[in-house]
């Protein structure tokens, strides 16, 4: 027998799999809705499953079909909703069962047992609960309401057959953080699918919530998305809380602030929610004057933006969507709403022609624009992605020639990817205060670089102290953007 040529040459196979995107540019709903578990991120991949969660009729509903939609004629549509609660109110804990909808009344009389759960934190078991003599859900709801209510006076339920889930939901009286329910066991808690393994939801009771702490358990679940709006028009309070949040971020979320209040189409009014946000400076909102279906297509139309299309860039500003109400008609609606900042979508004409679209696309802060928002969103969280692949890959990284040019290499495909989506843009004039900004920092004039190319990356030299700990070099990248052509007036002569 030969010896294996293995005991010398070994060949490993395996696969250098591509990357793939760092982020989806997904959508976030704060819902009031008491479907929603306090504490948890729900997600969706149809308006059909929203409206077989929410119910058919919600605003959570009307919402997600207008989301999923994205906008006319865009080369790709949004393909995750994610929905959280956000309780303004301290809430009561409840335990929702699976659906019963397969169930009917007389498979329901054919049920007994007992139940056992923990309410408020005291341990509840019922004496035995036959349904032989109900004559409705509703019956069998109270029937279960009463056999708990009377273990324990100072622990007291509400349960009711919910039509819309097709489900008993037990809640406690008890409200705040101190209302505690678990999952239920015992003989009958199969049959009225109340346990996990049966489908049911339990949702904790809470104090009114906190903007930052919900947000930090959002961000715990998931980070896969990147603005966010509500269900309901917010307060003051909430808005500028919200606001608030967003502006912390680091330009990374951004927030769709919904008014429908009449103080919007007062030009110069003080009293509108976008008013102390702009007046503030807060960065990364974008006010919205509608309904909560135009707050909806805006987080869609960023979740519709394709980064793989060549020239794929688009302004909100013209986007179309049928189906969606136009909520501005007249001039003096669209002084005062340009003048007080928001977007909305409206209804134009001259002579015979007639359209509704989008206008203006307009973000607080530096970015200004929604486009320009979302795509630093995609470049940074890419460029991050980038980085954090070269330094597990089988790659030396030295500080020197070789480690700077690995560094750069890393980020130039994303870089140009970017480019072709129109978020870089050649040719691009910069004043004199950019120049000198530049050239500052690195002692070079970037003009020709960025004219030519519209990128220029610049990595600091190596020091010691740097080889010693390990710590970063100095890194930039500068890019231009065109922008987009929202305005046109055109000089119209007859040479005669």
């Amino acid at each position: 027998m030969a010896i294996p040529l293995s005991q010398i040459v070994k060949i490993i196979p395996g696969v250098l799999s591509a990357s793939g995107s760092a982020l989806d540019l997904n959508g976030l709903i704060l819902t009031d809705s008491e479907y929603a578990p306090v504490g948890s991120v729900l997600t969706f991949s149809t308006s059909d499953d929203v409206a077989a969660y929410f119910g058919s009729s919600s605003t959570e509903a009307a919402m997600a079909t207008i989301y999923f939609k994205g906008y006319k004629n865009s080369s790709r549509t949004p393909g995750s909703l994610l929905l959280s609660r956000y309780n303004s109110t301290a809430v009561a804990a409840f335990l929702r069962s699976g659906s019963l909808k397969s169930l009917t009344l007389a498979n329901l009389k054919l049920l007994s047992g007992t139940l056992i759960l923990t309410i408020d934190g005291t341990s509840v078991t019922t004496s035995s609960i036959n349904m032989t003599s109900v004559t409705s859900f509703d019956a069998a709801a109270t029937l279960i309401e009463n056999a708990i209510n009377t273990v324990h006076s100072a622990v007291q339920v509400t349960v009711s057959w919910d039509t819309t889930t097709k489900a008993f939901i037990i809640t406690s009286n008890e409200t705040g953080d101190t209302s505690t329910i678990t999952f239920a066991a015992g003989t009958l808690s199969d049959g009225l699918k109340l346990t996990s393994a049966t489908g049911a939801t339990l949702s904790q009771g809470a104090d009114i919530a906190v903007v930052a702490d919900l947000f930090t358990a959002i961000k715990n679940s998931t980070q896969n998305w990147a603005g966010f709006t509500t269900s309901f028009v917010p307060t003051q309070t909430e808005a500028d809380s919200f606001a608030s949040w967003a502006n912390d971020q680091a330009s990374r979320f951004f927030y769709v602030l919904l008014d429908d209040g009449g103080e919007a189409l007062v030009s110069g009014s003080t009293d509108c929610l976008a008013y102390p946000i702009i007046a503030g400076e807060f960065n990364a909102t974008a006010p919205v004057y509608g309904t909560a279906s135009h707050a909806a297509n805006v987080i869609g139309y960023v979740a519709s933006l394709n980064f793989d299309q060549l020239n794929g860039r688009r302004s909100l500003a013209f986007r179309v969507l049928d189906g969606l109400l136009s909520m501005v008609d007249s001039s003096a609606d669209y002084d005062a709403l340009i003048a007080n900042g928001y977007n909305f979508y409206g209804t134009y004409s001259a002579n015979a022609y007639s359209t509704n679209q989008w206008y203006p696309g307009s973000i607080t802060g530096d970015y200004k624009w929604i486009d320009a928002f979302a795509g630093q969103i995609w470049l940074n969280a890419n460029l991050q992605k980038d980085i954090i692949t070269l330094f597990q890959s089988e790659v030396y990284l030295p500080y020197a020639t070789a480690g700077l040019a690995a560094i750069e290499g890393c980020m130039t495909s994303t870089v140009e990817q970017f480019k072709s989506w129109g978020g870089i843009s050649t040719g691009t004039v910069l004043d004199d205060n950019q120049i000198i900004s530049i050239k500052g920092a690195t002692g070079v004039d970037p003009t020709e670089a960025l004219s030519s190319n519209g990128y220029y990356f610049y990595i600091g030299p190596f020091t010691a102290a740097m080889r010693a700990a390990r710590t970063s070099p100095e890194v930039y990248l500068w890019y231009t953007d065109g922008g987009f052509i929202q305005k046109l007036t055109l000089n119209s002569i007859e040479v005669a």
